[in-house]
C-alpha cells in the first residue's frame, strides 16, 4: 500500500506534536527532566510518620502550588521526603512542612507555612531537610477517641438532654427563624463596620490601661461616693423637707420679682443719677464720714453712762471774724426791722483771707468733675499721671490723704492690707488708718477703719 505525499505530512505532523505534547506533560506535570534543565530545586522533610503523603503528590507553598513530592525513603526515626520545588518560589527555611487532607476522604498534600519571610531560603546552597512537620491525626486514632467520646455518653442523661431540647425548642422556629435573620443582619453591620470597630477595640484598650493606672484614685472616688450616698439617705427626711420648702420659697420669689417688674428699672434709673451725684461730691462725703466719728465720741462724752447729761457752752463771737468784705454797699438791717425786704443776691464775701468766716455758695469747694479710667487702667497696663499731689482732707489726721493729679484721671496703686500702705503716683508711700496692720486686728473687718480710726 502507498501513502499519498499529503498523509505522510499529516502523520509526521501528528507525530511531532503528540512527541511535544508528551514531552511537556512529563516535565511540567510529572516533573521528569526538571533538574536536567534546571527549572527545579530539592528539599527534604523528616518525620516520623508520612501522614499519607505519597510520591507525585502536590507540594503547596501557603495554599499556592509549588512543586511535587519526590521519592520517599525510609530512615533512622522515621521517614525522609523528597520536595522537588519550582524554581522562582523563594521559600524561607524557618518553614513547618504540614501533611494535609483536601477533605474528609481526600487526597494528602503537603504545605509550607513559613514563620519568617527573612533569609536563608531553600533555593540556596545544598539541599535543606525541614525537621519541623507535622501530620494528620490518623483515621483509625480518630475513628477510636470517637467510640471512646459516644461510649462516655450516658444514654438515660442523652434522652433526658434530646426530650428537654424538643422541649425547649417546639413550636419555636418561627423565633428560632427571628434569631438567626437578626443575627445575620448583626453581621452584616458588624462587617461593614469593621475598620470602626477595630478603632474603637484599639481605643478600648488604651482606656482600659488608663482605667488600670489610674485604679486607686478611681476606687477612692467610689469609696467617697458611697459616703456621700449614705449620707443622702441617712438626711434623705430633712432633704424631702428642704425641697418641699423650696417650693413656696420659689413662687414668694417668683411674686416678688413680678411686683418689682415695673419698680425695679425706675429704682435703678434713678440710682444711677444719685451715684452720679455721689461721685462728684464725694469729697464733701469723705470729709463728713471722716467727721462722724469725732461726733459719735463727743455723744459719749455727753452722755458717759453715769445717768446724767453734761453739756457745756463755748461763745466763740467773732471767732473767726465775719467777712464784711464785698458788703460795703449794703444798708445794715437792724433787728427791730421785720419788714420783708428783697433778698440782695448781687453781693456776697470777696475775702480770700482764712482767718474771717467766709461763706456763700460761690465759696463752696467745686464738685469733682466726672472721670473716666485711662485704657488698661484696670489691668495695669494705664500709664500714671505725669503728676499728683497730697491733699490733707483735715490738719488733725495727717495719715488719711486721698490722691488725686493735674490730668484728672485715676491712678492705679498697690495696695498692702497687711500695713495698710500704699504708694501715690508721687512715689511717697502714704498709711490708711492711723498705725496701720488693720488688717491682722480686723480681718474682713479692716474697711471699718476708715471710720473708727480717728476714734483711735
Amino acid at each position: 500500500m502507498i501513502l499519498k505525499r499529503g498523509v505522510k505530512i499529516q502523520l509526521v505532523v501528528f507525530l511531532i506534536v503528540t512527541v511535544l505534547g508528551v514531552s511537556y506533560t512529563l516535565v511540567r506535570y510529572v516533573g521528569v527532566g526538571g533538574g536536567l534543565f534546571n527549572q527545579t530545586y530539592k528539599a527534604y522533610v523528616q518525620i516520623p510518620d508520612s501522614g499519607g503523603a505519597f510520591t507525585n503528590s502536590e507540594v503547596t507553598y501557603q495554599g499556592v502550588p509549588v512543586g511535587k513530592v519526590g521519592p520517599i525513603d525510609l530512615v533512622e526515626g522515621g521517614v525522609k521526603i523528597e520536595l522537588v520545588i519550582d524554581k522562582g518560589y523563594r521559600i524561607p527555611r524557618d518553614t513547618v512542612a504540614v501533611v494535609a487532607n483536601r477533605s474528609a476522604v481526600g487526597e494528602q498534600y503537603i504545605d509550607l507555612q513559613p514563620r519568617s519571610d527573612k533569609a536563608p531560603y531553600l533555593d540556596e546552597g545544598a539541599p535543606y531537610t525541614i525537621t519541623d512537620a507535622r501530620v494528620p491525626v490518623k483515621t483509625a486514632d480518630l475513628l477510636r477517641n470517637l467510640d471512646n467520646t459516644v461510649t462516655s455518653v450516658n444514654v438515660d442523661d442523652l434522652q433526658t438532654i434530646v426530650d428537654e431540647l424538643d422541649l425547649a425548642f417546639n413550636g419555636a422556629g418561627g423565633d428560632l427563624q427571628s434569631i438567626l435573620d437578626d443575627s445575620g443582619k448583626i453581621i452584616k453591620e458588624a462587617d461593614e463596620n469593621f475598620e470602626t470597630t477595630s478603632r474603637l477595640l484599639d481605643s478600648g484598650g488604651t482606656f482600659l490601661d488608663s482605667q488600670r493606672d489610674n485604679g486607686g484614685a478611681i476606687q477612692t472616688f467610689a469609696r467617697n461616693l458611697a459616703l456621700l450616698t449614705d449620707s443622702i439617705r441617712e438626711d434623705d427626711p430633712s432633704i424631702r423637707a428642704d425641697i418641699d420648702a423650696v417650693e413656696p420659697a420659689v413662687d414668694q420669689a417668683d411674686a416678688l420679682i413680678d411686683g418689682l417688674s415695673d419698680d425695679l428699672p425706675v429704682l435703678l434709673a434713678n440710682l444711677t443719677s444719685t451715684g452720679q451725684v455721689l461721685t462728684a461730691r464725694q469729697d464733701g462725703i469723705r470729709s463728713m464720714l471722716i467727721m462722724f466719728p469725732f461726733t459719735v465720741a463727743g455723744a459719749q462724752t455727753v452722755m458717759p453712762g453715769d445717768g446724767y447729761q453734761h453739756f457745756g457752752l463755748a461763745l466763740n463771737i467773732d471767732d473767726p471774724a465775719p467777712c464784711t468784705a464785698g458788703y460795703e454797699k449794703t444798708d445794715p438791717r437792724w433787728p427791730q426791722q421785720t419788714k420783708d425786704l428783697p433778698a440782695r443776691t448781687d453781693i456776697g464775701c470777696t475775702s480770700k483771707d482764712k482767718s474771717v468766716s467766709v461763706r456763700g455758695s460761690k465759696n463752696t469747694p467745686k464738685p469733682r468733675p466726672n472721670v473716666a479710667l485711662p485704657p488698661g487702667a484696670l489691668d495695669g497696663a494705664g500709664e500714671p499721671p505725669a503728676a499728683s499731689t497730697r491733699q490733707n482732707v483735715s490738719d488733725d489726721d495727717e495719715d488719711i490723704v486721698y490722691q488725686t493729679n493735674s490730668s484728672n484721671s485715676v491712678f492705679v496703686t498697690g495696695y498692702d492690707p497687711t500695713s495698710g500702705k500704699y504708694t501715690g503716683p508721687d512715689g511717697v508711700t502714704y498709711t490708711i488708718g492711723s498705725s496701720g496692720g488693720a488688717q491682722n486686728l480686723l480681718g474682713e473687718e479692716s474697711w471699718k477703719w476708715l471710720l473708727l480710726g480717728p476714734l483711735s
